[in-house]
């Protein structure tokens, strides 16, 4: 597999503030009382320094204590000491407490830390049929996080967020996102209508990478090219969802599916509880 051009970099980097820029546009009043996740600050991209004036111009703005949104340990100033997995949770836990989270703020904490196989591995369980989704921390009621393994060539299906922001960042391995448009609003009840599902972006994401996504920047599926190598993935979804809707590629034609996981807090899920119908990836 070819690895990600710079340019390729600069063009995903590009895209997602792009995206960012727009969700924040079509965030109104009504959804904006619905979601616990802010989209009014975008982090600079042009260092550290950038990053740092941004967090304080945002918590000023909003007379919020200067430290409520702070670098962290390690990165843009924030201390010389290791940012680990725990660290990452602990901080998260803290600014959920709150009634709104600034979702770019929550961005930069999953860049900021660096995958340490060390932290995540007993998270890490695979299922030599499908990838798997393996819950880390359940948060306050307003987040989930947690690992995806990804053995070769698994991919997810085709979904949505309901209502929900996703921040997904590569522990270990090379991940590809396929971001689609959505299907036409009559496409799902008229089957004679069902089209093909548009590609609007295709995204390589190698260790530590990440990307975001909300429904109002379309639809994606995630996969893992590799025929040899297996991956790994952190992901966070504010807020939590236990269902979510797939698509055929092929038609269009969308199904509701339950989200399962096959661990939680490292320990396996009983048969029982996976018992439940997971539709053909497409």
């Amino acid at each position: 597999m070819e690895r990600v051009s710079e340019l390729q970099m600069q063009k995903c980097m590009k895209r997602r503030e792009i995206s960012a820029a727009a969700a924040a546009a079509a965030v109104g009043a009504e959804e904006s009382a619905k979601r616990p996740c802010d989209r009014t600050w975008h982090s600079g991209r042009d260092g550290g320094d950038s990053a740092i004036r941004s967090i304080k111009d945002y918590c000023r703005d909003r007379k919020l204590p200067d430290d409520m949104y702070r670098p962290v340990a390690g990165r843009c100033g924030g201390g010389g000491g290791k940012f680990r997995l725990a660290d990452l949770v602990d901080e998260l836990h803290r600014v959920f407490a709150e009634d709104r989270v600034n979702v770019e703020y929550v961005q930069y904490l999953m860049e900021s830390y660096r995958s340490d196989p060390a932290e995540w591995l007993k998270y890490a369980k695979f299922n030599k049929f499908r990838y798997t989704r393996n819950l880390v921390d359940a948060g306050n009621g307003k987040f989930n996080l947690m690992v995806l393994c990804w053995g070769e060539g698994d991919g997810s299906s085709i979904h949505d967020h309901p209502g929900s922001d996703c921040v997904m960042k590569i522990l270990a391995g090379q991940l590809t996102e396929v971001r689609f448009a959505w299907p036409d609003d009559a496409a799902p009840d008229h089957d004679l209508q069902l089209q093909p599902m548009r590609e609007l972006s295709r995204t390589v994401l190698e260790t530590d990478g990440i990307c975001h996504i909300n429904d109002s920047m379309g639809l994606h599926r995630v996969e893992n090219a590799s025929h040899t190598d297996k991956a790994v993935s952190l992901h966070l979804y504010c807020p939590p969802f236990e269902e979510c809707a797939t698509f055929n590629q092929q038609t269009g034609h969308k199904t509701v599916a339950k989200s399962t996981f096959w661990s939680i807090h490292g320990e396996k899920v009983s048969k029982k509880r996976l018992e439940e119908h997971v539709p053909d990836d497409n």
